[in-house]
Formats: C-alpha cells, sequence, structure tokens
C-alpha cells in the first residue's frame, strides 16, 4: 500500500512536547474540512480535505508525518463490499492506485493547507442508480513523530482500518456519551483516532422523462381548460373566442390533411 511522506512544523516550548500528542484535542484537529462530491460514473473530479497544525505553541520544532489515503470499500443500496485487487474498475487516485502519497511540505503553528487530489472513474465504475446513490469510502493512516525530543511514533487511524469486532472494542456509547477505550486503542498499535470521509457516484437522472411529465401536465391543463371555457359560454368571451378559433383552424387543418390522403 502506498505511503504518503509529508513534512510539518509544529510548534514547541521550552516545557517539552505535549504531554499527549495523540490524544483528542489534537488528533479531532488534524484533518477536517472535507468535501464530499456527489458525482457520474466516467467524472474526474477534486477531492478534498484540509491538513491541519493543531499545535499553537510558539516555538516551532520538526514534526515528521506518514499519510495513507485508501478508498477501501464500496455501498449501495443492494450490497457493500471491500474494494480490493477483485474490484473491478474502482476509482483511482490521479491515474494510479486506490491509494496515494502525497507530501504537504511544511506548516506554521496553527495554520492550514488545503489538500486536492484527482479521482477518476470510468463509464465501468460500479455506481448506483438513477433514485440511489452509490458511496466510496476513504481510509486514513496517519503518523508523526517529534524528532527534536525523541523517536517516538504516534499513529492515528481512521474507522476503516479497523475490523468491526475491533471498532466495538474501541468505541462504545454510554448515556449518550462516546467513550473511546484508548488502552484497547493502543493495544492495536493505535494513538488515536482521526475520521473516514466518502464521496458518492450516481447515475443522473434522464432529462426525457421530466419533459414529458411537464408537456403531459400542459395538455391535460389545455383541455381542462378548453372545455370549462366552451361549457361556460359568455363567461370568458375573449379566451372563448381564441379557443373557438382555434378550433377552426384545427377543423381546417384535418380537412386538408383529410383531402391529401
Amino acid at each position: 500500500m502506498a505511503l504518503a511522506s509529508m513534512l510539518l512544523l509544529v510548534p514547541g516550548t521550552s516545557l517539552g512536547q505535549p504531554s499527549d500528542p495523540a490524544g483528542p484535542q489534537y488528533a479531532n484537529g488534524m484533518l477536517n474540512g472535507f468535501v464530499t462530491p456527489i458525482v457520474e460514473p466516467g467524472d474526474t473530479f477534486n477531492f478534498s480535505f484540509n491538513v491541519n497544525n493543531p499545535y499553537i505553541e510558539k516555538e516551532t520544532t520538526g514534526m515528521a508525518i506518514i499519510l495513507t489515503i485508501d478508498i477501501y470499500r464500496y455501498a449501495a443500496q443492494e450490497r457493500a463490499v471491500p474494494v480490493d485487487g477483485s474490484f473491478s474498475h474502482p476509482p483511482t487516485f490521479e491515474g494510479g492506485g486506490t491509494s496515494i502519497e502525497k507530501s504537504i511540505g511544511t506548516l506554521a503553528p496553527n495554520a492550514t493547507r488545503r489538500v486536492d487530489l484527482e479521482i477518476q472513474t470510468s463509464e465501468k465504475t460500479p455506481h448506483g442508480s438513477y433514485f440511489s446513490q452509490s458511496t466510496y469510502f476513504l481510509r486514513f493512516n496517519l503518523s508523526f513523530m517529534f524528532p527534536a525530543y525523541d523517536e517516538t511514533v504516534y499513529v492515528l487511524k481512521s474507522r476503516g482500518w479497523f475490523t468491526d469486532e475491533e471498532w466495538n472494542h474501541i468505541v462504545s456509547f454510554e448515556r449518550n456519551e462516546t467513550i473511546v477505550n484508548r488502552t484497547y486503542l493502543k493495544s492495536l498499535g493505535v494513538d488515536g483516532l482521526i475520521p473516514d470521509s466518502s464521496f458518492g457516484i450516481k447515475v443522473p437522472i434522464p432529462k426525457w422523462p421530466l419533459a414529458l411529465v411537464i408537456a403531459g401536465g400542459i395538455g391535460v391543463s389545455f383541455v381542462a381548460l378548453y372545455y370549462f371555457t366552451i361549457e361556460n359560454p359568455g363567461r370568458y368571451p375573449r379566451l372563448e373566442k381564441r379557443l373557438y378559433q382555434l378550433r377552426g383552424k384545427l377543423s381546417e387543418l384535418r380537412g386538408k390533411l383529410k383531402h391529401r390522403g
């Protein structure tokens, strides 16, 4: 699986690195601002999100980051399957595979940089129906370290890297609160959680059925107006006159067509 290497400049202080660098107060803000488009099969589009430097201390020290971005699951109304080697015609990053590496460069304390990734689809890429879109899920694996302090590597992963059994051990809901079992999480070699993301693919509804519905509605309305006016003589004299003129022209046209026939 491809890995994306990124270098971020992150602040440190004379007091040392944060006591819990992978804690929710930092991890929750590292990736956000996802744009999750809905596109048509065959489209090439931009998938984008923010990479943030959540450490706000004023002094700066190097923070080395490795990021893996992976399209890993397809879901539609009738099925949900992994996007793996047996998945035909998957969406791909920038003409490559379903994983990508991206170098971000450096960020100042509390700064943000927008990441734009080109994703390509084909006409054969599995997609939803006219009335039900399909969704492709993306997972993120982000690891980082503070070289100025030590060689400790912190790992953050999103939902897609865990099995259902592992996830049920990691996250629980008690008294309407989300509780993360970080002890169990660290036993899996992971220090914190970051979000998954997604995009949708859907076949557009053809325009001709809508045109037929509109034309049919206009036709029904005209017929109703015609009979209402004819059956109520004198109530709308101008409209009545125009309708009789129209009926006369239609009768004349039918006569000509019959004569030609």
